[in-house]
């Protein structure tokens, strides 16, 4: 089962439940205040490069970057 996070608009307070995907958006209570007032937070994908490297190129600190073809 996925793991979605919610945000509390009570109190502010971040957590993440395990939930069906069909579970998703139904109302869940805040763990901190109890409140049911929450939204769920779209998470930022994970993207691995598919190097496996760490660097591209010696010119950049970077992982990647548009000069490193």
């Amino acid at each position: 089962m996925p793991i979605y996070e919610y945000q509390c608009l009570n109190c502010g307070h971040k957590f993440e439940m395990i939930r069906g995907m069909n579970q998703a958006d139904d109302p869940i209570e805040c763990d901190h205040c109890h409140d049911t007032h929450t939204e769920r937070i779209l998470s930022k994908p994970f993207i691995k490069n598919g190097s496996g490297s760490g660097h591209s190129c010696s010119s950049c600190s970077g992982k990647s970057c548009s000069s490193c073809g």
